[in-house]
């Protein structure tokens, strides 16, 4: 009886209904945000709005030099993350002939965001078919991954971190098809092709992207050197070949695209390592210490270093604490806007808790099945690539960040979202092999992980945790909020507001 259960619960959660109940839902709780939460929300969306409304005023997506009155974004016209702004710009330009509300203009915009998001994860869920997930868990991954609560929070926001998750699997979906070439000792040049455009489009939406080109290219060449191994001079005339098979107008599309695109690349990362040194130039190094003191990320810096004492040292292990805590409270907490300065609220117990639970024991079952999940997976193995090389860097970059400031800043859960995906899926594999004595166990531990979820999280955070001065100043907004947290606190554990 309990076998015959297990099995149709497998079976719903694997199913495609289930697939679309995740979608919806998550659709709903981006919505949610869209219409219940005030402009500005705290993941920098007045920042972002600002900048595409200068892109807004031109045509070209270069800057000539700094903007009048830009200094409270840094020195964009020197900023390789740019390309998301300019191409915002055109809804931007379309809505403004329309409406000059505010309120409107940033609730359409919210909206093509969360588009943009919804896109991201059907591609995500192609890349964990190609690692070999099985639809269950694939399932399970985006259900409980759609109820941390930034996610719904960040794809309902104006931010460049939503292209960033469509451009992410993107790669990866390109990156599969020249893994798969290369097996077959041959080179697909259309994926190439794709695969050039792809990453410089990455690399001018976010210049976070950086760590994915550089791991993906590392992996791509050894595999390459590996299938070809003695062969290397039949290499040009193999990528040759298969760059004739492809339709004409196919080839002129998009060595155009790829042109274009290099040309974009090129205005910022280029002109910046011949001018600064620097791929991404310090705004001090740009602009004058007067003007970067507009821009509220570098003075806070400015400010912590100046602050240091010459006694500090900085603390390794103090510091590895410090950032594992404030990513994962920052995946799980709750944030005011800025009316009430971005004040920071506690996580809700249970949904938090559950990631420490799930991402310990996976993680370790991952550690100790390391072989056996890559054995005949090496896509899966490229995926963990670019996730760890990624996550080393975020480290790093915070350790620098945290020796000139004095103190850790910048740590934001945020930024592990491009990788989470991957990473649930790989502790899932691993999970699979820690229990395949207990099958029937496997799809209750998958339900009762996503009913922890349920518990308190995703958008639940923000109503349990918000108050009238996080919505549109708005009566009907007030009362549905009112009322969905008159419904989920009696049955939430722990849900008072700090």
């Amino acid at each position: 009886m309990v076998d015959r259960f297990a099995r149709k619960l497998l079976a719903l959660l694997a199913s495609r209904t289930f697939l679309y109940v995740i979608l919806g839902f998550f659709v709903f709780e981006a919505l949610w945000f869209v219409f219940s939460a005030i402009y500005p929300m705290p993941f920098d969306e007045e920042f972002h709005l600002g900048v595409i409304q200068i892109y807004a005023h031109q045509w070209s997506p270069f800057l000539e030099s700094q903007p009048p009155n830009a200094d409270q974004y840094g020195a964009i016209f020197r900023d390789p993350s740019y390309f998301y702004h300019y191409l915002m710009s055109f809804p931007y330009r379309f809505l403004n002939v329309f409406t000059s509300n505010e309120t409107t203009l940033v609730i359409w915009l919210r909206l093509i965001n969360v588009a943009i998001f919804v896109y991201g994860l059907t591609l995500f869920r192609k890349v964990l078919v190609l690692a070999k997930a099985s639809p269950a868990l694939i399932n399970t991954t985006l259900a409980v991954f759609v109820l941390v609560p930034i996610v719904p929070q960040l794809a309902a926001h104006i931010n460049y971190d939503n292209s960033f998750m469509v451009l992410i699997p993107a790669l990866c979906l390109v990156s599969h098809r020249l893994i798969g070439s290369f097996r077959q000792k041959r080179i697909d040049a259309k994926a190439l092709l794709l695969f050039l455009l792809v990453s410089m489009v990455m690399c001018i939406v976010k210049y976070a992207a950086l760590p994915f080109l550089a791991a993906s290219v590392g992996f791509l060449l050894v595999y390459l050197l590996i299938c070809f191994k003695g062969k290397y001079k039949k290499l040009l005339p193999i990528a040759k070949n298969d760059f004739l098979r492809i339709g004409k107008r196919t080839r002129i599309i998009l060595i155009g695209a790829v042109v274009i695109a290099a040309g974009l690349f090129s205005q910022r990362y280029v002109v910046n390592m011949v001018e600064y040194g620097r791929p991404v130039p310090d705004c001090a190094n740009v602009l004058t210490v007067k003007q970067c003191s507009a821009y509220g990320p570098w003075i806070r810096d400015h400010g912590y270093h100046a602050a240091v004492p010459k006694d500090f040292k900085p603390s390794v292990l103090k510091f590895i604490g410090n950032w594992f805590k404030g990513m994962w409270h920052r995946l799980f907490f709750a944030i005011n806007g800025k009316k009430a300065f971005y004040m920071n609220y506690r996580e809700l117990p249970v949904p938090s808790v559950t990631a420490i639970v799930l991402a310990s024991g996976g993680l370790i079952a991952a550690a100790v099945y390391l072989r056996r999940i890559l054995r005949n997976n090496l896509f899966l193995g490229f995926l963990l690539t670019i996730s760890v090389f990624y996550i080393i860097v975020l480290f790093l970059d915070g350790w620098a960040a945290y020796v000139y400031a004095g103190k850790p800043v910048a740590i934001n859960g945020r930024y592990l979202l491009p990788v989470l995906p991957f990473l649930a899926v790989a502790m899932g594999h691993a999970l699979r092999i820690l229990f395949q004595k207990l099958p029937s166990i496997k799809p209750y531990l998958a339900a009762l992980t996503i009913l922890l979820f349920l518990h308190g999280g995703g958008v639940f955070t923000f109503i349990l945790r918000s108050d009238h001065s996080w919505y549109w100043p708005n009566q009907a907004v007030y009362n549905v909020n009112d009322a969905a947290r008159k419904v989920l606190a009696p049955v939430t554990w722990e849900n008072r507001n700090y």
